[in-house]
C-alpha cells in the first residue's frame, strides 16, 4: 500500500459534517486561481470519474525537509454543519485530535464524540459541541485541551459541508474502507428520513466522489453505535483521502493544485503555507497504513443529562490517553487499551 500523504492534515476536518436539515447541498465553486490547468492522475483502485479541470501551479514549490515544529505535532480538526463556505459557525459535529509523533513514524487520529459530557471552561458541564456554540473554535480548543489534561494544540483546522465537497473535487474522489455498511435514509431535501432509504452505503470499499458522500459521513441512524460509528467512518474517510493525496504526490503539479484547493476550503490557526503542505508529502513517505492509529476517546456509557442524550466520558482511561498525548506518542496507550471504541 502507498504511504499516506501527511499533507492531508490541513483538510482532515472536512470529512466531519453534521445532520443539519436543509436543501440538498451542491458542490462549491472552484476557487479562482491564475495558475494553469492540470489533470490529476488516475487512482490505483477502480476508476474515479474525472472532475472538471482544476487550476494548478505552473511549477511546484521547493520542498522543505520538514516544515513542522520539532517534536510531536498536534492539531484539532473541527467539522461543522454550515453549508455556507463563508460561514465558520454552525454545529461542531466532528472533532478529531490528530497527532504526529516526534519521530514522524506514527499518526494518531482520535475522535472526541460531540455528545461527550465534559466541563467547558467558564460554563460548567455540557455536551462537547456546546463549547463551539458558546465560544467558537477557541473555546472548543480550550475544552478539548483540558479534557486531555492540558495538551498543546499546534494547529486548529476548521471546515464545513461545502469544504468537504470541495475537497472531493480537489482529489477527484477517494476510495474509503467502509467499516459500517448500511442503507441511509435522507429525504431529497437533506433531512433525516428513516423511511426513505435513499442511499445504499453497503459497498466496501466505497467510492466517495459526489454529493452523496456527504450523507455517508453524516449518517448515524441505522448504525449500531450511532455517533461513535459515524466518527469511525470519519476517521476511515480521512485515511482514504490521505492515501488519494499520496497518489497525487507522483504528479507534483497536480498535488500542488489539490492543496491550493484544499487550503481554500479550510480555516487554519497556526502557520502552515501551501508550500509547507507540499513539503509534508515528502515527510509522509515514511508512513504506511499500519502507522495510523484510529482511536475513539473512551466512553463509559450513555445516559441523559439536561434533557438530552449524552455520552459519559471514561475519566480514568481518558486521563491515560491524555498522558500519552502529552508525551507525544500514543502507542503505549493502544498497546494497553486497544482501539475498540464500544463501551
Amino acid at each position: 500500500m502507498r504511504p499516506v500523504a501527511l499533507a492531508a492534515l490541513v483538510a482532515i476536518a472536512a470529512v466531519g459534517c453534521g445532520t443539519q436539515a436543509g436543501s440538498t447541498p451542491s458542490r462549491s465553486p472552484e476557487p479562482a486561481s491564475a495558475a494553469t490547468a492540470s489533470a490529476a492522475p488516475a487512482t490505483t483502485g477502480p476508476a474515479v470519474p474525472s472532475a472538471s479541470a482544476r487550476p494548478s501551479a505552473s511549477a511546484s514549490p521547493a520542498t522543505p525537509a520538514d516544515p513542522l515544529p520539532d517534536g510531536p505535532v498536534t492539531a484539532l480538526l473541527v467539522g461543522t454543519d454550515s453549508r455556507d463556505l463563508s460561514s465558520w459557525e454552525g454545529n461542531a459535529d466532528a472533532v478529531v485530535v490528530a497527532q504526529l509523533s516526534a519521530d514522524r513514524s506514527t499518526l494518531a487520529l482520535i475522535s472526541v464524540s460531540r455528545d461527550s459530557w465534559v466541563t467547558i471552561p467558564g460554563h460548567g458541564e455540557a455536551k462537547l459541541n456546546a463549547a463551539f456554540a458558546l465560544g467558537g473554535a477557541a473555546l472548543l480548543r480550550e475544552t478539548v485541551s483540558e479534557l486531555f489534561g492540558g495538551i498543546e494544540l499546534d494547529y486548529t483546522v476548521q471546515t464545513n459541508f461545502g469544504g468537504f465537497l470541495g475537497l472531493l473535487d480537489a482529489v477527484d474522489g477517494a476510495w474509503v474502507a467502509n467499516p459500517h455498511p448500511a442503507v441511509a435514509g435522507f429525504s431529497s431535501a437533506g433531512e433525516v428520513d428513516l423511511e426513505a432509504g435513499n442511499y445504499d452505503f453497503t459497498a466496501d470499499p466505497i467510492l466517495l466522489d459526489d454529493a452523496e458522500a456527504l450523507y455517508y459521513v453524516r449518517q448515524r441512524f441505522e448504525l449500531p453505535y450511532g455517533d461513535l460509528d459515524r466518527a469511525h467512518r470519519t476517521r476511515e474517510t480521512i485515511i482514504g483521502l490521505m492515501e488519494r493525496l499520496d497518489e497525487l504526490g507522483d504528479d507534483p503539479p497536480a498535488l500542488t493544485s489539490a492543496l491550493v484547493h484544499i487550503a481554500s476550503s479550510v480555516r487554519i490557526t497556526g502557520e502552515l503555507r501551501v508550500a509547507d503542505m507540499v513539503g509534508l508529502a515528502g515527510v509522509s513517505r515514511q508512513l504506511e497504513r499500519d502507522d495510523i492509529l484510529s482511536i475513539m476517546a473512551p466512553i463509559a456509557g450513555f445516559t441523559g443529562r439536561a434533557g438530552a442524550s449524552v455520552n459519559l466520558v471514561d475519566a480514568a482511561q481518558t486521563a491515560a490517553l491524555g498522558e500519552a498525548l502529552r508525551a507525544g506518542d500514543v502507542r503505549a496507550y493502544v498497546d494497553r487499551y486497544g482501539t475498540d471504541y464500544r463501551p
